[in-house]
């Protein structure tokens, strides 16, 4: 039987790129590289804390605007803001590259948190 390629687990959409920047923001109290700038936070929030049916047109292009700002940020977490903006289908990986990737709760590498999940690629907003 012959197996379907996997797809790489790294690929985001836009809505998790805000979601991940907001989880790992302190609201500029300390410049750390984490999170949005001090121009970014109250809207950044927002758009976060706003389930993703409910953003309409202004909200996608507010937050399309401002991935390309944490561009190097975002890549140190595993997100190819390229990829994301470009809405291309995310690439297809081997199986056993899929396989080796281990996923988990390990220490936060940003320090604002205990633990945060690891899912093989990227760091994600769901935090302990």
């Amino acid at each position: 039987m012959r197996r379907n390629r996997t797809i790489w687990p790294g690929h985001a959409i836009v809505y998790e790129v805000v979601q991940y920047l907001a989880s790992v923001c302190d609201g500029v109290i300390k410049r750390d590289g984490h999170g949005f700038r001090s121009d970014h936070v109250a809207y950044g929030h927002w758009l976060a804390q706003l389930p993703e049916a409910e953003w309409g047109a202004e909200e996608h292009r507010h937050a399309r605007s401002i991935v390309p700002v944490y561009r190097e940020q975002l890549h140190r977490a595993g997100f190819n803001p390229e990829q994301t903006l470009g809405q291309r289908r995310p690439p297809r990986v081997k199986l056993r590259q899929v396989e080796r990737l281990q996923t988990g709760w390990t220490p936060d590498p940003t320090g604002h948190t205990g633990m945060r999940w690891w899912n093989g690629a990227r760091w994600t907003s769901a935090i302990v």
